[in-house]
């Protein structure tokens, strides 16, 4: 694999050339600064598999450098580890939405960055796969005319959607900030209602483009909430927020449905907030599964296989939820008269006759 490093001390640059190595990763360019790396970058003729980043640099800083090759088509699908000091939450959710595929922070074990080298190693050659793959499929649609079909199970990247990154990315973001100790942060998991019947309809582009309206919508109804998103695979997303949230998992989901989303022959099932609160990065991720399995749960109940709630894209969310709210109070009410009315009917029906008492018993309800 061939690596570029990218650090302003030449001490770490000595380590980092030590430990990777002894892992087996012997083609390794460095470079003092950002200027230096894109100027290292633009003269190799075989783009680099894997590029280690500092973040604090002097001139561009590692984040900025990261967005920058990022940008750059044979670095779109790179593996980029930022390796850094700073593990505060800004720094981390900056680093990943430029781009970052992992974040490691300094004094690094140096067991766990050959791990994550290793990580790095097999998505760069799973990425060789699939591009072979690919060639191999782009003439089999030459000679054919055929689109091949995309797994539904596949955690593929959602593109340019604001505030999302890749599964993978995304599970190393929860990573980081378990070490940062963000306990106030929460994740939901948000579903598309019969995915497996929308996947076998559409063809793979077409499926995208649905996939990809889920998750601007889901992007648009957490604004405000520092969150970050993405797509799990099945038709799940997951959301974590860092910011107080404004709204509940059913205001997300009726903001959603109604006013996005409406008319295009998709609904969703947002299942409960789940604390990322944990003091190991093993727990941090069971709190993705939990996301996951709530969801799961509400699609089971028979209450979320209706059909999508009508459209109401005028309306504002805060005077949809209050009219929702009368439009239940007002059923609840109907329901206690109605049960009343049918048990008043009841007992004249049976206590009718010479002598009998036409006076009911009282109701057992409370009308609230």
């Amino acid at each position: 694999m061939k690596i570029l490093a990218v650090d302003d001390d030449e001490t770490i640059l000595d380590l980092l050339a030590e430990a990777l190595a002894l892992a087996g990763h012997d083609r390794i360019s460095r470079a003092r600064s950002a200027h230096e790396a894109l100027g290292t970058i633009a003269a190799t003729t075989t783009p680099f598999d894997c590029l280690l980043l500092d973040i604090q640099m002097p001139g561009m800083d590692g984040i900025a450098l990261c967005r920058e090759v990022r940008s750059l088509a044979p670095y779109a699908h790179a593996p980029i580890l930022m390796l850094t000091a700073m593990s505060q939450r800004d720094y981390i959710e900056r680093a990943f939405m430029a781009g970052a595929t992992d974040y490691i922070t300094k004094p690094f074990d140096l067991i766990e960055l050959s791990s994550r080298i290793g990580m790095a190693h097999r998505l760069v050659q799973e990425r060789h796969r699939v591009a072979d793959g690919l060639d191999t499929i782009e003439k089999l649609k030459r000679e054919l005319r055929t689109v091949p079909a995309l797994s539904l199970a596949d955690p593929f990247d959602l593109g340019p959607v604001p505030r999302a990154i890749s599964y993978l990315a995304f599970e190393n973001y929860i990573l980081s900030l378990s070490r940062a100790r963000s306990f106030a942060s929460n994740v939901m998991a948000v579903k598309i209602r019969d995915i497996e019947r929308i996947h076998a309809e559409h063809r793979a582009a077409e499926f995208v483009a649905r996939l990809r309206l889920v998750a601007e919508a889901l992007s648009e109804a957490t604004e405000g909430e520092a969150s970050v998103l993405s797509y799990r695979g099945n038709g799940m997303f997951l959301c974590v927020s860092h910011h107080r949230a404004a709204m509940t998992p059913q205001d997300v989901e009726r903001h959603v449905n109604d006013s996005i989303l409406a008319g295009q022959g998709l609904s969703v099932i947002v299942g409960e907030r789940i604390s990322l609160g944990a003091f190991t990065r093993f727990g941090s991720l069971q709190s993705l599964h939990k996301a996951a399995a709530a969801v799961e749960r509400r699609q089971d109940l028979p209450s979320a296989t209706g059909s999508a709630p009508r459209s109401l894209p005028q309306r504002s969310l805060a005077r949809y939820r209050g009219e929702q709210e009368r439009t239940a109070y007002e059923g609840m009410l109907r329901q206690v008269l109605s049960e009343d009315l049918a048990r008043l009917r009841g007992e004249l029906n049976a206590n009718a006759g010479p002598g009998s008492s036409l006076r009911p018993a009282p109701s057992r309800h409370r009308v609230p």
